[in-house]
């Protein structure tokens, strides 16, 4: 009991001690707050869940995407551009007044005179090239993240014997 009652004294007296005078070493120390970092703000409804299948995940996001039409130019539209490019057939390259031209054929055999500048497809194409055999055309295409990308497409002349 005796030991009891002095453990007793001396914390009373070393608790008063602590707060009677603030000690020169606690005065040096620098404000810890002052260094938080803050968290980085989550976007919880955009979260990927770790268990589903990738791609599964960006499957649904490319159907989401490709109902968003591209922007509309104020441009005509062609009438090779309503069919796609599997169903379009180079026919033959030939030139006509300096400048190489192709002629397609569409699903329906009813031919086309193509120029470089030209449209076709439904993908936006621009013809870009005219070769021997070849028609060079860029169109436009989303990669999986859902931005709009150039993709250079190639329709080259079958020969038949």
């Amino acid at each position: 009991m005796k030991y009891l009652l002095w453990l007793i004294a001396a914390c009373m007296i070393s608790v008063s001690l602590l707060n009677a005078a603030p000690s020169p070493i606690s005065e040096n120390l620098p404000n810890a707050m002052q260094h938080m970092v803050k968290a980085p703000k989550i976007d919880f409804p955009n979260l990927r869940d770790p268990f589903a299948s990738y791609l599964s995940r960006v499957h649904s996001h490319n159907q989401r995407v490709t109902t968003i039409q591209p922007q509309q130019s104020n441009r005509k539209r062609e009438p090779l551009e309503q069919f796609g490019l599997e169903t379009l057939r180079l026919v033959g390259i030939f030139s006509m007044g300096g400048e190489r031209v192709a002629m397609i054929e569409d699903a329906m055999t009813k031919g086309y005179i193509i120029r470089r500048g030209n449209h076709l497809g439904k993908h936006n194409g621009k013809v870009e090239k005219i070769t021997n055999d070849t028609l060079f055309l860029v169109e436009e295409a989303r990669d999986p993240a859902g931005e709009v990308t150039d993709r250079q497409v190639s329709l080259t002349l079958n020969e038949v014997n």
